[in-house]
């Protein structure tokens, strides 16, 4: 079975004196390519900039030494080759495993076979630590490792180390999937997320795998709600409260927090799926609240403000509601659009007089007098 995963990185390494100078660098250029086929594991990394080139290339995963400064094992016929050119200096690494995992190590300098001295261990654990760090390569065992050495607070601050957002996300969704979190712990994975995350697409995903698991924590579902409203892509950070609607059992006022995420949003057929899903999966809970009112009388669109209402009557709510929707229809430009509502809430609301006239004064409003005879004839039907 074949299966392939790109991902762009782009990052510094840090000035270790021997030639590492990515520091300041100028338009680099960075990616990384894995791939498995038919159980075959392969990961490459190219990185250039204005003082040279670095190539990365693995065959079989690798188990690194802890502090990544070597390889301590390898798969059979595995290998690991790291190949540097930094000004004038080229440097090549190469580790190789035969047919019973026995290791093999070859170091050149300027092309040249080269006693692998002190300089050249300082640039070879500078290069795989930040090359694993920067690209997310091997994250499982690092995440572990981290964990069982300083707890979740050693993970974050390895991640703020990170200059990506993609192997940010990843160490976040790894510790969040392996590791049981605290309170305060899950709300600093959303902190990290709303702050050091520019990516929607990013902080989606590890929001949304946060919303699974955290939510019934009030505190954590503060943060998630602030965290939600940094996401500038009205889909990212719809399909972020979907996923915290597909947990369920959401209280009223983790519901709250959710809309005032949806509330942020400027895309007025985003804000409508939103509220269509809040609407959907908790019309009892919300079907009285005003601030879903609130949201929904923020929809410019009247076509869409009337999907949503609409949605909220299929579930058929209290009187309370039902007020509440004769309400929000006020905000209705649209006679057609307006008229739908009503007719619905006609058809909801023949035994309650008050209601009733209610009814009949907003559809007054309506300027059509089609539309407004269509209304008038459901309600006293």
């Amino acid at each position: 079975m074949k299966c392939r995963m790109m991902a762009l990185v782009v990052f510094s390494l840090p000035a270790l004196g021997v030639g590492i100078a990515f520091a300041n660098m100028q338009q680099p250029r960075s990616s990384t390519h894995v791939s498995v086929t038919d159980g075959n594991f392969e990961w490459t990394m190219n990185h250039r900039d204005d003082g040279g080139e670095l190539r990365i290339r693995v065959k079989g995963k690798p188990e690194f030494t802890d502090d990544y400064s070597d390889i301590k094992t390898l798969p059979p016929r595995g290998s690991v080759r790291v190949e540097e050119t930094r000004g004038s200096v080229s440097r090549r690494w190469e580790v190789e495993s035969d047919a019973n995992g026995n290791l093999r190590r070859s170091y050149a300098l300027q092309g040249k076979s080269h006693e692998f001295d002190s300089e050249a261990r300082q640039w070879l654990s500078g290069i795989l630590l930040e090359a694993v760090r920067q690209s997310g390569f091997d994250a499982e065992r690092r995440v572990d490792r981290l964990f069982q050495k300083g707890g979740a607070n050693a993970v974050f601050e390895e991640v703020s180390l990170i200059k990506g957002d993609y192997a940010k996300g990843v160490y976040l969704r790894e510790l969040m999937k392996v590791h049981d979190l605290d309170s305060a712990s899950a709300q600093r994975v959303m902190t990290l997320a709303a702050r050091e995350m520019k990516s929607d697409y990013e902080k989606r995903r590890v929001l949304s795998l946060a919303a699974e698991k955290f939510l019934n924590d009030q505190n954590v579902l503060t943060e998630f709600g602030a965290a939600t409203a940094t996401i500038g892509s009205d889909y990212e950070r719809g399909q972020t409260i979907a996923a915290a609607l597909k947990r369920g059992a959401l209280t009223t006022a983790q519901l709250k927090g959710l809309l005032q995420s949806v509330a942020g949003m400027s895309s007025d057929y985003e804000k409508a799926q939103a509220l269509i899903h809040i609407a959907g999966a908790y019309p009892a809970e919300i079907a009285s609240e005003p601030a879903f009112f609130d949201v929904a009388n923020g929809v410019k669109s009247d076509y869409e403000h009337s999907r949503v209402l609409l949605t909220l009557l299929r579930a058929k709510p209290n009187n309370e509601a039902l007020n509440l929707t004769l309400k929000s229809v006020t905000s209705i430009s649209s006679d057609y659009e307006k008229a739908r509502v009503l007719i619905q809430v006609a058809a909801l609301s023949k035994d309650d007089e008050n209601l009733r006239n209610a009814l009949v004064e907003a559809a007054r409003k309506i300027n059509s007098d089609y539309e407004r005879g269509r209304v008038l004839s459901a309600a006293f039907k």
